[in-house]
């Protein structure tokens, strides 16, 4: 597709036994500069969820938010929404540990999303964004969503359909990310097939669809530089990635972030979807 990701150079190929995905794994990781990064990404893309979560209603009862990370999106959907109850749910103990911190108003529990029963009454509104898109199994997990809600309870997507950038460095970190996502089974643009994957998991689709956006090169650069720094923990991308390269890709991010080099907006597709269980 036009801006799309440069031809995969060997490295990028998963083509080794020894490095076998495990059943889940985040793919940048949960420490402190995973965090950051979620704060970035939650500063880029509050306007347009804020803007979708608004035109649901608020939910009967409770609301759940899957995979909310240091709780931002936990944060967002109360202040939008006011549900009667709001939870955010985490299977890393870390990210729990900073929401709770950081927002004692709201309550969080470490749980893997993708088991039932949740550790909360069925909710009336389950809220997840860029969850699916880090799962082998994202029919599973819808299924778990709906299990978690009351009959007719909502379930709202967000996950990424398109991300392209005409920069070269943006477009072969791209790649990577591309590469380095479906080693552990994982669809970097899962987002451009919610409403298939919903009713596959005997969901409801009220509406799905995938809204465009330009985001500033600035800010994506300094989350995807920021990712860059987490890989150097991974089996896989330390055995087929260019060490050299991707710190040229990260120095070049940087350079984009500090305004030291101009690069044009990033176009992302933001699949959203708006389901029933």
């Amino acid at each position: 597709m036009p801006g799309g990701p440069s031809p995969m150079s060997q490295e990028t190929t998963p083509d080794r036994a020894d490095l076998a995905a495990p059943a889940q794994h985040y793919t940048f990781g949960d420490g402190d500069v995973a965090a950051l990064r979620l704060r970035l990404l939650a500063e880029v893309y509050a306007p347009s969820s804020a803007a979708l979560l608004a035109t649901a209603a608020p939910p009967p009862g409770g609301a759940i938010d899957a995979g909310c990370g240091p709780g931002h999106t936990t944060a967002l959907v109360q202040a939008t929404l006011g549900p009667a109850w709001m939870i955010g749910l985490d299977r890393s103990e870390k990210l729990v540990a900073a929401a709770r911190a950081s927002l004692p108003a709201l309550r969080f529990e470490v749980h893997d999303v993708t088991a039932v029963p949740y550790p909360t009454a069925p909710g009336g509104m389950l809220y997840s964004r860029f969850l699916l898109t880090h799962l082998p199994d994202p029919v599973a997990a819808l299924r778990a969503f709906g299990a978690a809600l009351v009959p007719g309870g909502v379930v709202v997507l967000e996950e990424t359909a398109a991300l392209t950038s005409e920069h070269p460095a943006f477009r072969r970190y791209y790649a990577h990310v591309e590469a380095l996502q479906a080693h552990y089974g994982q669809r970097m643009h899962v987002g451009a097939d919610l409403a298939e994957l919903a009713r596959a998991a005997g969901l409801r689709v009220e509406r799905a669809g995938v809204l465009r956006l330009e985001l500033p090169a600035a800010k994506m650069a300094r989350l995807h530089a920021l990712n860059l720094m987490t890989w150097g923990a991974d089996a896989f991308a330390r055995a087929h990635f260019d060490g050299a390269e991707l710190a040229a890709l990260a120095l070049t991010l940087a350079r984009v972030a500090d305004g030291e080099e101009e690069a044009p907006a990033v176009e992302s597709g933001m699949g959203q979807a708006v389901l029933r269980a």
